[in-house]
Order: structure tokens, then C-alpha cells, then sequence
């Protein structure tokens, strides 16, 4: 399994520097982006999750700092790997009935994690934890987060 993701990983990254042969010719591409649900089976993060953070996020790299800074129903052992974990805390102004995330790199290797809030009518305005578990990053590499709303 080790060796298909660092395939599929060298992959993506040639893809990503190939796709542009000048700045007019520059590509986005959509990555994979994986959940504490999906991957470990933990439910309902958006409220079961706690981190001290208010309208941020932070990237986790390593299990110590993850169950140093996270708390909570489900506290996996992640495989940190091949993985880094994007977390944030948000304030919505309507009841959150679930979250989706997009990842995409453009040929400058800017990585993008796009948070999607499905919305409700509901007037209840929680303070959601969002997270995505991203390919294991370079030590200074980051990921620009981005919010969108659906109604």
C-alpha cells in the first residue's frame, strides 16, 4: 500500500509541474483528500472534534502534536506518514448538516483546500471542527483554506 501512494503521490506532483509549459498554460488539478470518517471510521467530527482555535486552522503533522492539541470522541492513530491533517474550528450562521472538501494544486504547487458547508434553514449557529487529511507535506509546505456555502 506504502509503495502505491508514493507512486500515485510522484505522479500527481509530475502532473502538477507538467501541467503548465508557460504561466498562460497553467492547470489546476483536483487531489485527494481523505477524512477522519472515511479512513477511521470516526463519526460526527464536526462536533465531536476539539481544538483551542477559533476562526483558523492549523496543520498537524505528527501523532504527539495531534493528541497533544486535539480532543474528542474519536482520536485515531493516524498514519502521519503518509498524511498531514488540516484542522479548523468555523462559525456558521445557520444549522451545518455536513462538510465536503475539494484539494487542488495548480502548476506552481499551490495547494488549496476548499471547505464546503452544506448548510440547513435551521437558525441554530454552531461552531463547527473541519479537517481533511492531506498527502504528507514538505516541511515548510502549507495549504491556503477556503470557505464556500450551500444553501
Amino acid at each position: 500500500m506504502l509503495k502505491f501512494n508514493i507512486k500515485s503521490a510522484v505522479v500527481i506532483l509530475l502532473l502538477v509541474f507538467n501541467s503548465c509549459n508557460n504561466k498562460d498554460d497553467c492547470k489546476t488539478i483536483q487531489l485527494n483528500a481523505q477524512s477522519l470518517e472515511t479512513l477511521y471510521g470516526c463519526s460526527n467530527t464536526r462536533y465531536g472534534l476539539q481544538i483551542d482555535l477559533t476562526e483558523n486552522y492549523t496543520i498537524i503533522r505528527s501523532q504527539e502534536d495531534f493528541e497533544n492539541k486535539v480532543s474528542g470522541s474519536c482520536i485515531p492513530k493516524i498514519d502521519f506518514a503518509l498524511y498531514d491533517l488540516v484542522i479548523g474550528r468555523k462559525g456558521l450562521s445557520s444549522d451545518n448538516t455536513s462538510i465536503n472538501y475539494i484539494l487542488t494544486a495548480d502548476c506552481k504547487n499551490v495547494l488549496k483546500l476548499r471547505v464546503i458547508f452544506n448548510q440547513s434553514d435551521a437558525l441554530n449557529a454552531p461552531t463547527v471542527t473541519y479537517h481533511a487529511l492531506v498527502h504528507k507535506l514538505g516541511d515548510e509546505e502549507t495549504i491556503k483554506v477556503e470557505f464556500a456555502y450551500n444553501n
